[in-house]
């Protein structure tokens, strides 16, 4: 972690010294899908353990994801910071006359990182590769409901962690005048290293790992501010 935040304060050091050209802030819209492999088997596996009739209702499916960005935009070239947020959800679940059985996992992920971006041309409209990597600030909480006629019992608790990302992208960006954008792109965030443990202690380790490993599509807005 204190790597890339280093790594952080390099570039933006680095920035600050060169000859910038426009300033850049962005949001993005997106939509996720998520591997959640580990947590999708934790489900199953509960599910068949537990009362008979249990049926896993949701299973971490895709969301929206919302993503800003600070940069600085020299020629062809584009550096910055990326934070993101995602979530998803699963669920085992089990309700008739006499009672119900809920178990709810609810993760959700803060990124924060640096991104590089490449413009093909320098018109108007252009096609651009684009490369971020950082840090996934993970909360995943747990809730258990029990309820037998009258008498409910209920469980909870939480897990936190860090994973690492990569997200390669390509996309379109098209300027609609000199100081707005609209951009459009589609990439896949992997995420290879990532532990979970419980929260306020790190030596209660999970054995479960929140894997956002997935197709990503986004698309937003960029507005460029001159800086010489």
């Amino acid at each position: 972690m204190k790597k890339i935040i280093i790594a952080l304060a390099c570039m933006v050091l680095g920035i600050t010294g060169m000859q910038a050209q426009e300033f850049t802030l962005e949001y993005n819209i997106g939509y996720g899908l998520y591997n959640m492999s580990e947590m999708k088997d934790f489900l199953s596996n509960a599910a068949g353990s537990s009362l008979k009739g249990v049926k896993t209702t949701d299973k971490f499916p895709g969301n929206f994801t919302h993503n800003f960005r600070v940069g600085v935009q020299i020629q062809q070239h584009q550096v910055g910071i990326t934070f993101s947020h995602q979530n998803t959800s699963g669920q085992n679940h089990l309700a008739d006359a006499t009672g119900e059985y809920k178990l709810k996992v609810k993760n959700s992920g803060n990124q924060l990182g640096a991104f590089y971006r490449f413009h093909l041309l320098k018109e108007r409209f252009s096609p651009f590769f684009e490369l971020s990597t950082g840090l996934v600030f993970n909360t995943c909480k747990m809730e258990e409901y029990i309820r037998v006629d009258s008498q409910v019992q209920e469980d909870t608790g939480t897990l936190t962690g860090v994973n690492v990302f990569f997200q390669p992208a390509i996309g379109v960006r098209y300027k609609i005048t000199t100081f707005a954008a609209i951009i459009a792109s589609v990439g896949y965030e992997w995420d290879p290293v990532g532990n979970l443990h419980l929260k306020g202690d790190r030596k209660q380790k999970s054995s479960y790992d929140a894997n956002w490993s997935g197709l990503r599509v986004s698309a937003g807005i960029v507005t460029y501010f001159k800086m010489k």
